[in-house]
């Protein structure tokens, strides 16, 4: 003001006034690089950020162990020096309106050294390539690959080996942004404070552009965290169908790694919808991964349904442990992956029966398959919670498919087309009937193990399975009908040509043809359910066959000309000869009051001598 005023005419001190403002200026400028120098110099702000500056930092970081040591410690002294002269500086800058400048010069730099170390990272990883940006390929001439197929190309170990060194050079990075942050906001906070009591309205120190300047300083470092999420998410999106088509095992640790990640940079530069890229990235990933992995066990399902002879096989160790691990609810056993044999203990190989409860079930090969789907449906639910409706929804899909596929292909007989069966057998009906008796069984366990992994608000589709249960229960009850349907049909085809039997011939001994027929196949049949099914159901169904038999008997018999001794005779000859062998088939209980209606019959006929 003095130059401009009463020292105006002076010829000496005419250049004066712009000399000063250059020199402001130089000032100022070397204020706002210095900052951004104390921000991110090698010596910063937290313990280990000396090894997270650039590529000599990387290196240092990926040599170490993962999980903890071979980090120096940084001098006490030396930090406090850092924060004095970073406070100062800042305090100046607020004063002379110049933060937001240096804010702006901090910002590039930071994002620099995101760039350098996920740079240095990718060429400790990657030693053959160049460092090119994740951009879909490019590059000049020459022998290098471009780095989106170098990174396709890497093993899924090796890539989440990658990622892991990168996340941790990251959130180094990123917590010493999160304390300058802090820093700059206590410096801002103080000085609109002050200006606050001074009543200061306008200028650099008034309440107004301090806050203006914390909304600044949290933009920077939100825009700083973006950054890094950004080229993480590219580096991911690259691989991502090798990702999607991978095992649940790898697919789950990337993401476990990845949203720790993010949880963690949150902690340190808060919440923010700009960070949400790499979750949101990963979480539409996550859906493509079960799309691919639904799509397969689907097609898998219906080939093996296609080739299945519906023929009792061992039970593995491993599937008997998924079994028993779904009978204790928790996430626990299940977040441990695929690694459940270790749970069954005494089992020296494979089994005849899968045990569940205090129950025993035959299995057919797809049962076996379709137990390995639904561990790998239980377990993505585990480790994927994010996904538990969509993983529910498609689970009871796959059960849905076999519940509809096996009765086609059983009760329906489509077996016989598409596996070669010449017939479906009493055995083929009786083993299908123990898979869905199985599943029926499984699924309330099922529905503990997800009601104790799902939040509250996911558990709404889990009244679902209770409806599928009723299904397969319902299927369960049309093939022990259709069992019973079959017997009818063999016992009208023995009875076919009963009008021709010589009921009144004395000189025949025994019981007639087509009771022994009758009988044989009557016998045959309950061996194979005894030798299948549970001893309760074995017996429903031989009280519902019983029934059957006396009652279409006595109307096959009404037709017959019993008018003499000898034919009376000998009909209650064949009824005795049923009663009596099918007494001694071992595993059953005949009731003579499931006869009633054939003993009535014989009964009501006119005495004979």
């Amino acid at each position: 003001m003095l130059i401009s005023t009463e020292l105006a005419g002076v010829t000496a001190v005419r250049d004066t006034s712009a000399q000063l403002e250059e020199m402001e200026a130089v000032v100022q400028n070397m204020m706002c690089s210095e900052l951004a120098a104390l921000a991110m110099g090698r010596d910063g702000l937290v313990a280990d950020s000396s090894q997270a500056c650039g590529e000599l930092s990387v290196v240092k970081v990926s040599s170490s162990e993962e999980g903890g040591g071979g980090e120096e410690e940084m001098d006490p002294a030396s930090l406090s020096d850092v924060e004095d002269r970073l406070l100062a500086i800042s305090l100046a800058l607020v004063r002379v309106g110049k933060l937001n400048d240096a804010l702006e010069e901090y910002k590039e730099a930071a994002v620099k050294e995101v760039l350098a170390g996920i740079k240095g990272v990718l060429r400790r990883e990657m030693p053959a390539g160049d460092e090119e940006e994740v951009r879909g390929g490019g590059g000049g001439a020459g022998s290098k690959a471009p780095l989106a197929e170098r990174l396709r190309a890497l093993h899924p170990d090796t890539f989440l080996t990658l990622m892991k060194r990168m996340y941790k050079v990251l959130h180094l990075i990123l917590s010493r942004c999160a304390n300058v942050h802090g820093l700059l906001a206590a410096v801002i906070r103080a000085q609109e404070e002050d200006g606050r009591l001074s009543k200061v309205t306008q200028g650099p120190t008034s309440p107004e552009a301090c806050g203006k300047l914390l909304l600044a300083s949290q933009a920077v470092l939100d825009h700083i965290c973006d950054t890094g999420h950004q080229r993480c998410w590219r580096l991911i999106a690259v691989r991502e169908q090798q990702t999607i088509h991978g095992t649940l095992a790898q697919f789950s640790s990337l993401f476990d790694s990845t949203v720790e990640f993010v949880a963690s940079t949150e902690k340190v530069c808060g919440t923010s919808h700009r960070k949400h890229v790499l979750r949101a990235g990963l979480h539409a990933q996550a859906k493509s991964f079960l799309e691919v992995l639904h799509e397969g066990n689907t097609g898998k399902l219906n080939a093996l349904l296609d080739q299945e002879r519906w023929v009792q096989v061992d039970v593995p160790v491993e599937i008997q442990a998924m079994v028993y691990a779904c009978t204790r609810p928790g996430g626990g056993s299940w977040k441990e992956g695929m690694k459940l044999g270790v749970q069954v203990k005494g089992e020296a190989g494979p089994a005849k029966h899968i045990s569940l409860d205090c129950d025993k079930f035959f299995a057919v090969g797809v049962v076996t398959a379709l137990i390995k789907m639904i561990a790998d449906y239980i377990s993505c639910i585990a480790q994927l919670p994010a996904l538990g409706l969509d993983i529910v929804q498609r689970l009871l899909d796959l059960l849905k498919l076999y519940n509809v596929r096996s009765c086609q292909l059983v009760l329906g007989a489509r077996a016989m087309h598409l596996a070669g069966l010449k017939t479906i057998t009493a055995k083929h009906l009786a083993l299908s009937a123990q898979s869905v008796s199985f599943l029926a069984a499984l699924l309330p366990h099922l529905k503990d193990s997800l009601v104790a992994i799902l939040p509250e608000r996911q558990h709404v589709l889990l009244g679902e399975l209770d409806k599928v249960g009723k299904d397969l229960t319902a299927h369960e009850e049309e093939i022990y009908v259709k069992l019973v349907s079959i017997m009818r049909e063999r016992l009208d085809f023995h009875c076919r040509n009963l009008m021709e039997e010589a009921w009144n011939d004395s000189a025949k001994e025994g019981a007639s043809s087509y009771m022994r027929g009758l009988v044989k196949e009557m016998q045959a049949l309950i061996r194979v359910l005894v030798g299948t099914l549970d001893k309760k159901v074995v017996q429903r169904i031989m009280k519902q066959l019983l029934v059957m038999t006396s009652k279409r008997l006595v109307e096959h018999f009404a037709k017959l000309p019993l008018s003499t001794s000898v034919s009376q005779h000998r009909l209650a000859g064949d009824v005795s000869f049923l009663k009596s062998n099918l007494k001694a088939v071992d595993g059953v209980v005949v009731s003579d009051a499931d006869l009633d209606a054939l003993t009535a019959f014989c009964d009501a006929l006119p005495a004979f001598a």
